[in-house]
């Protein structure tokens, strides 16, 4: 049997399990495309359409119930639903308070407090989304500094928006394609790809555009291009050459703040960027982002900056909308009071996670490495990827290497494992995906028991070793 077959087999089953949710997804077809408004939540045949998440569960239109370790995006750090979020919303709605007014309201400067305490920045600006506050953060970059090329890596994804959509997925000689029709002519022209973790291409890219740049915009942890963390010389390295060529660092930590302690990653590296990016956890479940950096660099999305240097980060309807800006300030509140209690245990268990599903698939035949934890970085990290190499590679350390078919078996992943693992009771993401409080460690072996039906099976079936 090969590849190709079993995930035929998989499908076939799938569907057996979910004819509620396969009914209910040809009718969302007619009024939407691809069924959804969000590619990612969106799989072969069909997504499972979930009625109930509470803690690590779902529980889908059939019946089926899965441990969930896609978590909203990697945003739950305490799980589906916590109470800590939904009870402050309630009282909020109870006190007819909640909702989109137009005002200012009370609650905003208080979450802005906590995050300018955790941060280091000198001024933050709340809006609603990832792609939103990275383009902001760009714009500002691009009027501080009178410059017009963005620097960005190869793999790493900051939203839908014009300025990064390039390098993200598609590996043809390197990330050098516009990856969105659309978009303004010349565009890529203005984006300039950098390997991560690739000092001396960071350097020679410096070198060749540096006069240029106005931001070099990175992922200390790479989320989509496959859960890596920057190694601390480049890392340091982002900061000294955009000193040295007058460029802003931009930051986006979208993914990675608050996920590995109350706070950013960039201070396990000792940096600070001139700007920086948050979302997902910040919003504690709801639609939420920030930029925060240096006052001189923010001004000028302010009433009083110069009318050539103003960008027109005004805001939207919903920006700070209160419900978000109140969920944030309950989830992160708890984040603080509980940090010494929350991250060891999700950090433990993810690393549970990645040791058990290499060995497992070592056992079997299998080259499957784990990313997520780097202790020379963080000691507590509950993000677990997993790529399933060809026989001479033995590491991963660039999305170079995560979107290259002759490195890494991304349709295995991110098809028939996937399947493999919900026909299991677990529902993955990017090969497995992050801990959260709310998964209990046994939990987390029972999943490592199912990876290992999964493996024995595979390997019966002369599943082609990596």
């Amino acid at each position: 049997m090969d590849k190709e077959t079993l995930f035929q087999e998989l499908l076939k089953e799938y569907r057996i399990k979910h004819k509620k949710s396969e009914r209910f997804y040809k009718k969302a077809c007619k009024y939407m495309i691809g069924g959804g408004s969000h590619n990612l939540r969106l799989f072969s045949p069909f997504p499972f359409i979930d009625v109930q998440c509470r803690g690590s569960k779902v529980t889908d239109i059939d019946g089926n119930n899965y441990v969930d370790f896609w978590q909203g995006h990697f945003a739950n750090i305490l799980g589906h639903n916590p109470d800590i979020v939904s009870k402050s919303l309630a009282q909020c709605f109870e006190k007819k308070l909640g909702l989109s007014t137009g005002f200012p309201g009370l609650y905003q400067k208080e979450l802005a407090e906590l995050l300018f305490r955790l941060t280091g920045a000198e001024k933050i600006r709340f809006t609603t989304s990832g792609t939103l506050a990275t383009m902001y953060a760009i714009m500002l970059s691009k009027a501080f500094t009178r410059r017009k090329l963005v620097m960005k890596v190869g793999g790493g994804w900051h939203g839908s928006q014009p300025y990064v959509l390039k390098g993200i997925s598609i590996y043809r000689n390197g990330f050098n394609q516009v990856e969105s029709a659309g978009l303004p002519e010349g565009i890529e022209s203005s984006i300039i790809t950098t390997r991560f973790n690739d000092v001396e291409d960071l350097r020679a890219q410096f070198k060749k555009f540096g006069e240029q740049v106005a931001c070099l915009i990175v992922e200390p942890f790479i989320g989509a291009g496959g859960f890596i963390f920057g190694e601390r010389e480049y890392i340091d390295e982002t900061r000294k050459l955009t000193d040295q060529y007058g460029s802003l660092l931009v930051l986006d930590e979208v993914v990675s703040g608050l996920r590995f302690h109350a706070g950013p990653v960039h201070g396990f590296y000792g940096i600070y960027p001139d700007l920086s990016v948050y979302g997902k956890a910040i919003g504690g479940g709801m639609p939420l982002s920030a930029v925060a950096g240096k006052d001189e660099v923010m001004a000028l999305c302010g009433s009083s900056a110069a009318p050539e240097k103003k960008v027109k980060f005004d805001g939207g309807t919903f920006s700070a909308h209160p419900a978000s800006v109140l969920a944030g300030i309950a989830f992160v509140k708890h984040l603080i009071s509980h940090e010494k209690e929350i991250y060891p245990q999700i950090g433990k268990r993810g690393e549970i996670a990645r040791r058990g599903i290499e060995e497992i698939f070592r056992s079997h035949g299998f080259n499957v490495r784990c990313t997520g934890g780097n202790e020379s970085v963080v000691k507590h990290s509950s993000v677990v990827g997993v790529h399933f190499l060809h026989d001479k590679f033995d590491r991963i350390t660039s999305p170079d290497q995560v979107w290259n078919e002759d490195v890494c078996d991304y349709d295995l992943r991110e098809k028939v494992f996937k399947l493999s693992m919900l026909q299991e009771g677990f529902n993955i993401f990017h090969g497995y995906g992050a801990v959260s409080f709310a998964h209990s460690e046994s939990e987390i072996r029972d999943s490592l028991d199912a990876v290992e039906r999964i493996a024995k099976k595979w390997k019966k079936h002369k599943i082609p070793d990596q």
